[in-house]
């Protein structure tokens, strides 16, 4: 084991696995979620435990349920119709703001390594990702609810490994979870923790360089 460890530090990153949500599609702010409550005159404070609703919210990720279904039923505990849950939903989902300054560094990093994406979301998830324009971004897309199986489950990941065709010890992995990262070093993976924008492409580009793959 110790001389495999040794010899994987001196393979080549070929691939970099980032997440969406929270890192591409920022997290809407707190506000953003007041300015929902007032706009459909819900109590202020309550619209979490009225929006998140534990088992659909599972069913959904895993793709169990569609999207579409979990907003209709959304849409009673929220006393709204479905158009509109859906609308709130979706732009929770895809944040208000594109993290453009990471898109702009993720098109020429494409350049020098091959760029996948691993996101927890439900049946919805590429729609989003089509409307935001960054489809472009990826050479292959994972999600959650149509693998079955979310992040931090092991079974995720080596389901994106096998269509990429590489090792562990070939990937950077990004994502703003703590247990998803956990996950993804356990497999032999190099793996980052996001924070920021500047963070990661700070972390990363060290990373890029201990493997001789250097900015042009």
């Amino acid at each position: 084991m110790r001389s495999y460890l040794h010899s994987a530090a001196f393979l080549p990153i070929r691939a970099v696995l980032f997440d969406i949500g929270g890192v591409f599609f920022p997290w809407p702010p707190p506000a953003f979620f007041r300015q929902w409550e007032a706009r459909l005159t819900i109590a202020p404070g309550h619209i979490h435990q009225l929006l998140w609703h534990g088992p659909d919210v599972e069913a959904a990720n895993i793709g169990a349920i569609t999207a579409e279904e979990y907003c209709r039923r959304c849409a009673g505990r929220l006393g709204v119709d479905e158009v509109q849950a859906l609308a709130l939903i979706e732009t929770a989902f895809s944040g208000e703001h594109l993290n453009d300054e990471l898109v702009t560094y993720v098109r020429l990093l494409r350049l020098r390594a091959h760029v996948a994406a691993l996101t927890n979301t439900w049946s919805f998830g590429r729609r989003l990702i089509e409307r935001r324009g960054i489809m472009d971004l990826f050479d292959l897309i994972v999600t959650s609810a149509e693998e079955g199986v979310k992040k931090p489950q092991a079974r995720i990941y080596e389901i994106t490994l096998e269509r990429l065709a590489v090792i562990a010890a070939e990937v950077v992995f990004i994502d703003d979870s703590d247990e998803n990262v956990t996950t993804a070093r356990e497999l032999g993976m190099q793996s980052i923790l996001f924070h920021s924008t500047e963070q990661t492409i700070s972390e990363l580009e060290d990373l890029l360089a201990q493997r001789g793959i250097v900015r042009p």
